[in-house]
């Protein structure tokens, strides 16, 4: 669905439409224009713990850090055990990474630790009444240093991607953004099916609501402007992530997701 959107917006921006003068008489060339081109889709920045996402969350404030040790969870994030900047310490929370050379991104190796130097801000947004999702951003960084890499370390915890571009096909069929585990993403081959069937029978469940089931089975709720302000989305994941959230409730609750 997104990409059907972009593309559409390419076309009004780069198919000529003939223009005619007044009196019926072709309108004089003009200069060319030059149209800046689409490079890519902006990577939704998380929340500390994952089950939010936004583009550009409200409420920047600069934090005192400087450099940050954490464990990659993907290219653009990193866990950290415990960073206080925002309303209280933190424990277990998800940092945003932007860096300065996006070479850098090599690094970035599931379960490896690092060390990240940055201009470090957190920003806030309400989604529940009783939920505020907040973001720790990580500007203009860089690795400082990085751990061994022994092999390829399975996912240790996992976050909610809002409009993955591997789903568009289903979410133009549902007629609905799709907000989805990133560890059911990454094992598209072998959920798709499971998550399909899901987010064809959407529940109305809330989030204090805990479907019993099997903690690996795939669900999916009606979701809206919870897991992005902007989206009326259906969110899908597994049984342990649901029953995950629900704890997330409790301000002392700071465990990270389930993969």
């Amino acid at each position: 669905m997104r990409l059907a959107l972009i593309l559409g917006a390419l076309c009004l921006l780069a198919c000529p439409v003939p223009a005619l003068a007044q009196a019926g008489a072709p309108a004089a060339a003009g200069p060319a224009i030059a149209f800046p081109q689409v490079t890519g889709i902006p990577t939704p920045l998380q929340s500390i713990s994952g089950r939010f996402s936004s583009l550009n969350p409200l409420n920047p404030h600069p934090c005192s850090y400087k450099r940050v040790s954490g464990r990659v969870v993907s290219p653009h994030l990193i866990l950290v055990k415990e960073m206080n900047c925002g309303r209280s310490g933190h424990d277990n929370a998800l940092v945003n990474v932007r860096f300065s050379n996006p070479a850098d991104t090599a690094q970035m190796v599931t379960g490896r630790q690092v060390v990240i130097t940055a201009n470090f801000k957190r920003a806030e947004e309400d989604r529940e009444p009783t939920i505020v999702a907040e973001f720790l951003i990580a500007e203009n960084a860089r690795v400082e240093s990085a751990g061994p890499i022994d092999s390829a370390a399975p996912a240790f915890t996992s976050y909610m991607i809002c409009q993955p571009p591997e789903l568009d096909t289903l979410a133009g069929q549902l007629g609905s953004e799709l907000c989805v585990q990133s560890t059911i993403v990454a094992s598209l081959p072998a959920a798709a099916s499971a998550l399909e069937s899901a987010a064809r029978a959407p529940s109305n469940a809330g989030p204090e609501d805990l479907v019993p089931g099997d903690p690996s089975a795939i669900s999916c709720r009606r979701d809206p402007k919870v897991s992005d302000q902007h989206l009326a989305a259906i969110a899908c994941a597994r049984g342990s992530y649901w029953a995950w959230y629900k704890a997330l409730h409790d301000p002392q609750f700071s465990m990270p997701a389930p993969p």
